[in-house]
């Protein structure tokens, strides 16, 4: 079968730069009423679905299925425009030249992402790396980041491809990535330090994606 890559993608493919936030807050206004102050929140690995249901756990309110399609749908309406921006999104070094490689090496190359399938998308599109991606799991598919993995594997194999490594930047990427059976190949530009990433048990960890023929074997010997 044909091998797949998955990829994190906040803090390990690009920087919003903290866009995010405000839409997040304005959307869930609008489907929750409850202003709530996300300064202080962290979405470091961390789903969508998640995050709101603990928030409205934490005001004392129900989060009904009608009222996260209200927040999901309210929060691409407000980060898209957002994302549009010159500047808006921070693609981080080496990452478009490492997606042309693998592409172009025949691997299929998904997405696992504590985003909603619509902005994670908006985000990668603004950001211009959406043509090297096929498929992938989201918050809305699941509000557990190891599931999300378990799900882009078996969406993998649906398009007769296997799953063989997660790329990501946070301790739960690499959590996920086991517990999919996966090796997590783990990148220090996010939040995360590169010691951290390693005590997290990342199989390897690399600075940044800027030496690409490094980057490459290691993908080849993590996928063996």
């Amino acid at each position: 079968m044909k091998p797949a890559i998955l990829f994190d993608i906040d803090g390990t493919l690009l920087y919003a730069k903290g866009l995010g936030r405000p839409a997040f807050a304005e959307a869930f206004a609008e489907a929750y009423g409850i202003a709530a102050d996300f300064s202080e929140i962290s979405f470091v690995g961390a789903t969508d679905t998640a995050i709101i249901r603990d928030l409205a756990k934490h005001f004392g309110v129900e989060s009904t299925p009608a009222k996260e399609e209200h927040f999901f749908i309210a929060l691409t309406e407000r980060l898209d425009p957002r994302l549009r921006g010159d500047n808006a999104i921070h693609v981080y070094p080496g990452v478009t030249s490492l997606l042309e490689a693998l592409t172009a090496d025949g691997k299929m190359l998904g997405v696992v992402t504590g985003n909603i399938r619509t902005t994670a998308w908006s985000k990668l599109i603004h950001a211009g790396l959406a043509p090297w991606f096929t498929f992938g799991s989201y918050a809305c598919d699941h509000c557990n980041r190891d599931e999300l993995a378990r799900i882009a594997c078996e969406r993998a194999r649906q398009r007769g491809a296997e799953a063989r490594l997660l790329i990501g930047d946070t301790p739960k990427d690499i959590q996920a990535a086991h517990a999919a059976g996966l090796p997590c190949l783990a990148v220090a530009t996010g939040w995360i330090t590169a010691d951290a990433l390693r005590e997290a048990g990342a199989e390897a960890v690399v600075a940044d994606f800027s030496d690409l023929s490094n980057v490459l074997n290691l993908i080849e010997r993590l996928i063996a």
